[in-house]
């Protein structure tokens, strides 16, 4: 269809809005950079030790864990947009467990509810998203993804150091309302619709998102999401039907192993530890002044994402942004070799070892970071789709488990230049596995990523493209 014909604006809108439940998380995860620090003070009136901060930090993702489990059982029975909403209601609460809690123990459990929520929202927000946007835009909405977490902790990040314990939760409280104020009034997400079987609530859900200039034109966007959608509920989905086909075996290799290259890089050790790496450089930039710098250039990458994924591709992004934080993360690992190996004098040159940290962030926000997590939204058929989401988004919290209690280990029997040699050779190995397995999605409805991950001789094929989508239905 010629989008010119169409309103696209209406599809931002439900973007950013849903979206918005991302920027709860994002403050959530922001909130203990600020915070941890005033409640181990000895003035605090909590008592916390650094390892009831460390089960602080990380009850928060493994709450998640459990999250994915439930979005997986909710999103086909309550539907996309009442799932993201029911998602609000642990990360709210996580906020009122905080401003209520007077010992660590309520602490712990505001921050596993609020992982609950998280949880969720990662799984179905994707979702939502790869369902109302037309192709030529699902990108650029797709990268808000990882755009709104961005801000979620940017905000935390710039009132925390300025604000009491109780005021910065009453700001990030607003967060949660301004969602529930705005998304309550998007529409459900039409291939949703179409699944149960509800034609004329599809139809109006699809008219609010694209103000059509025609009735043509929507009754072609009805046809062919009908078509989508009745070729991929021939069966009820199992488990095992994510290993059933050669589109869905090919679609789980490449999620797990575009998950695997991101977490691989080192993204949550070097979140979780920046104050550190930050003070090894030594150039005098203080570590609160440096997590606002990183999390504004994160914020920055992702405006850049969302600018230029629906322009170069999402492969070319990813062979980019991998090349390049590979190239950083080896400086990086090469300061720490002279320095702590090869003991050679850095005086003067810790900026070395800031700018590359500082780029590496700015990089994968550009495309590593973001599109994994926007791809999840176009790479599976509507059937499967909440379970191997929720499947993804389970590997993904393992895997930065894993980096983060690996980072330690590696850098106390290795020394750090290892753990950031590892990063670096991961991204460089990823460089390999993006070329040859990673499809470009580009400008395709959902049938035809379907149909090309099903057929890879799909471009002859697609020469008659109206006979395959009708084969597709047979």
């Amino acid at each position: 269809m010629n989008h010119k014909r169409t309103k696209q604006w209406p599809q931002y809108l439900a973007a950013i809005t849903a979206t918005i439940s991302l920027a709860i998380t994002g403050s959530h995860i922001g909130w203990t950079s600020p915070i941890l620090p005033k409640l181990k003070n000895e003035k605090s009136p909590f008592g916390i030790t650094s390892g009831d901060a460390s089960w602080i930090a990380s009850f928060y993702l493994l709450g998640s864990i459990p999250g994915n489990v439930i979005a997986a059982l909710i999103v086909d029975r309550l539907g996309r947009k009442s799932s993201l909403l029911l998602s609000g209601i642990p990360l709210s609460l996580g906020w009122v467990l905080i401003i209520l809690a007077d010992n660590a123990y309520t602490l712990y459990a505001s921050r596993f509810i609020s992982g609950l929520g998280q949880g969720i929202v990662y799984v179905v927000c994707p979702m939502y998203i790869g369902e109302i946007a037309d192709k030529n835009i699902r990108g650029s909405l797709g990268s808000f993804i990882k755009l709104m977490v961005t801000f979620g902790e940017l905000y935390a990040h710039a009132f925390g150091p300025f604000v009491s314990y109780e005021w910065l939760v009453y700001w990030c409280a607003i967060i949660p309302a301004l969602f529930f104020l705005t998304f309550s009034w998007m529409p459900e997400s039409p291939y949703y619709l179409l699944m149960k079987n509800r034609q004329e609530a599809a139809a109006a859900s699809l008219t609010k998102l694209k103000r059509y200039q025609t009735p043509g034109d929507l009754e072609e966007d009805m046809e062919q999401m009908q078509k989508t959608v009745l070729r991929d509920l021939v069966d009820k989905a199992k488990v095992w039907d994510l290993f059933d086909t050669p589109g869905n075996r090919r679609a789980t290799l490449i999620s797990f192993g575009l998950q695997l290259v991101l977490q691989f890089s080192g993204i949550a050790a070097i979140e979780s530890y920046t104050q550190e790496i930050f003070e090894e450089g030594e150039s005098g930039l203080s570590a609160g002044v440096a997590v606002i710098v990183l999390s504004s250039l994160q914020l920055i990458g992702g405006l850049g994402a969302a600018a230029v994924v629906d322009r170069l591709g999402r492969r070319p992004l990813l062979l980019i942004t991998t090349f390049l934080a590979g190239l950083v993360l080896s400086i990086s690992a090469g300061f720490y070799f002279l320095k702590l190996h090869l003991e050679v004098s850095t005086k003067g040159l810790g900026w070395i070892l800031d700018a590359s940290v500082m780029a590496y962030e700015l990089i994968i926000a550009l495309g590593l970071s973001p599109l994994p997590y926007m791809m999840l939204g176009e790479l599976f058929p509507t059937n499967v789709k909440g379970v191997t989401v929720s499947l993804v988004n389970l590997w993904a919290s393992l895997l930065a488990f894993v980096v983060s209690k690996m980072y330690q280990v590696v850098t106390d029997t290795c020394g750090i230049y290892a753990a950031f040699g590892w990063f670096a050779s991961t991204c460089f190995f990823g460089i390999a596995f993006i070329f040859f397995v990673v499809p470009e999605t580009k400008g395709k409805s959902l049938l035809e990523i379907q149909e090309e991950l099903n057929c890879r001789k799909s471009k002859r094929r697609k020469r008659d493209t109206r006979d395959v989508e009708i084969s597709t239905i047979a």
